[in-house]
């Protein structure tokens, strides 16, 4: 889609949608409007990115950079269940990146790839007859939202973008994805352009080190796991050291039933019963949680029995895991503030470990290189690196559980400590701004931005103005679990009344 110049005011556009973020949850809710709208919209999606629908996550051309969890939890048409798995078959990616695909069909695929899917879908959405709406693409940044507030201090909404336009807006949608990636205060004087160094590996990718280095790897989940396959893929034979606060790994996945062992052409798609995943997900929650109360500790030893009872039915612990994440956004809003601000302290790594688990493909190349004794995982807290040391980087790390702190040294380090998840509106100027003027506001858990049951923005003093929303990871305070593509379409999909009563309610212009 082209950059749009001007807001288009014919008829076919009197309703007009403005929807900061260009990842897949801004690309999913505009897809979803213009498909249910039952009015015509128009709906401009503000992303400096050239293209939108990558986001950073799914932007990256790194072959061994896969999608975490099966692709057929990835649709972008949450009601279409097979929608991606057609299109991988229209692709021939089963037989051009055989590595995607598991002994049980399942088929983990690239994030690059990924990010084709998304591109392709939004452009075929940009113009949609049957509403008579459209999508544009305004490659700019938000710097400003205009008119935003409840009650009578509201005016008429419009987005300022730093190329110097305004963009009216009847509805507004801040689809501004993950916090940008943590870096901790033990790496916060190193330079940037120093090249033993990766202290955005998302962003800027893995310099070429000597084969023979000796690498650190700062965090050990996902991202951790992106780059210690990359760098096992170019034939790294160096001892690699993964620190992280408790040493933990990204768990494996269970297998699954082997559904879709013999897809391999649409008409095999079509034979399949409907995928239930998103049922499950709106659905209520399970019977083992009937009467459990809204504690940490409670969750706990009801998730840890019914791990047992699925292992007594030579079951998997990981389906029990998914019963519980599935409706932990109905849960979570259950749980008392500090309960919530107690799982950030102690519990968040032990979820994270288990909830984000490692694709089959990585898992493997990973594991190999850990059991030939080339990796190694180390529990403790970096102290302190010194660039300057006369045999490369000095490593000062603290193991867990010692009070003395240990010196390593290394000839690269790369940093995967994460994201800032208090960090929501960190080099972004229109959120600082939204939480400067108050019409929004920090989680009182301290997770993410605050917004009511309706992914509404709730401002200073409590207060909401209808035409504003939030989707996506900035709502985990509210929702505890907004991550990964099935969950944020669940909620795009939840939201979609409260979205179109907006639209449908504004006048025609």
């Amino acid at each position: 889609m082209a950059a749009a110049t001007e807001i288009d005011e014919g008829p076919q556009a009197r309703r007009r949608v403005v929807i900061v973020g260009g990842g897949f949850t801004g690309a999913c809710t505009a897809i979803a409007l213009v498909r249910h709208a039952r009015v015509p919209v128009h709906v401009t999606l503000v992303d400096p990115a050239e293209r939108p629908g990558r986001g950073l996550a799914y932007c990256s051309r790194d072959p061994d950079h896969r999608l975490n969890a099966p692709s057929f939890g990835h649709s972008v048409i949450p009601e279409d269940a097979w929608h991606l798995s057609r299109w991988i078959v229209r692709e021939g990616l089963r037989e051009s990146d055989p590595e995607s695909l598991c002994a049980d069909g399942t088929v983990y695929l690239r994030r690059g790839d990924f990010g084709r899917y998304l591109q392709q879908t939004l452009a075929e959405h940009s113009s949609w007859p049957a509403s008579g709406s459209t999508i544009v693409h305004r490659r700019a940044s938000a710097t400003a939202l205009q008119g935003a507030g409840p009650g009578p201090t509201a005016g008429r909404l419009a987005v300022e973008v730093d190329d110097g336009g305004r963009l009216p807006a009847d509805l507004a949608v801040l689809a501004t994805g993950n916090p940008p990636p943590r870096r901790p205060p033990a790496l916060q004087g190193l330079a940037d352009d120093d090249p033993r160094l990766a202290l955005d590996p998302l962003r800027r990718g893995l310099p070429d080190w000597p084969a023979e280095a000796a690498v650190w790897v700062l965090g050990s989940g996902l991202t951790a796991l992106d780059q210690l396959s990359t760098l096992l893929r170019r034939g790294h034979r160096g001892p690699v050291t993964v620190l992280s606060r408790h040493g933990l790994r990204p768990q494996p996945h269970a297998p699954l039933a082997p559904a879709m062992a013999g897809v391999r052409r649409l008409e095999d798609l079509d034979a399949l019963p409907p995928q239930a995943l998103l049922a499950r997900l709106n659905g209520p929650p399970p019977a083992w949680l009937d009467g459990v109360a809204p504690t940490l500790r409670a969750w706990l030893r009801a998730l840890r029995r019914r791990a047992r009872e699925l292992q007594a039915q030579q079951g998997h612990w990981q389906h029990g895991f998914d019963e519980f994440r599935d409706v932990l956004w109905q849960l979570w809003p259950t749980l008392p503030s500090h309960e919530r601000q107690r799982y950030q302290r102690s519990l968040r790594p032990w979820y994270d470990v288990h909830r984000f688990r490692s694709p089959p493909p990585n898992d493997s190349l990973v594991a190999g290189a850990v059991a030939a004794g080339r990796i190694r995982f180390v529990a403790g807290r970096l102290q302190a690196v010194q660039a300057g040391a006369p045999d490369g980087l000095a490593i000062h790390w603290q193991p867990r559980g010692h009070g003395a702190t240990r010196r390593d040294r290394a000839d690269a380090l790369i940093n995967c400590s994460g994201l800032d998840i208090g960090g929501a509106a960190d080099g972004n100027p229109l959120l600082a701004r939204g939480l400067a003027e108050g019409w929004l506001q920090p989680d009182p858990c301290g997770l993410g931005l605050a917004v009511d049951e309706h992914c509404r923005a709730v401002g200073r003093r409590g207060r909401v103005d209808g035409r504003l929303f939030l989707l996506g990871p900035p709502t985990q305070g509210r929702f505890g679990d907004p991550v990964g593509v099935i969950f944020i379409a669940a909620q795009v999909q939840r939201a979609l009344g409260p979205l179109r009563a907006v639209v449908e309610a504004a006048p025609d212009r």
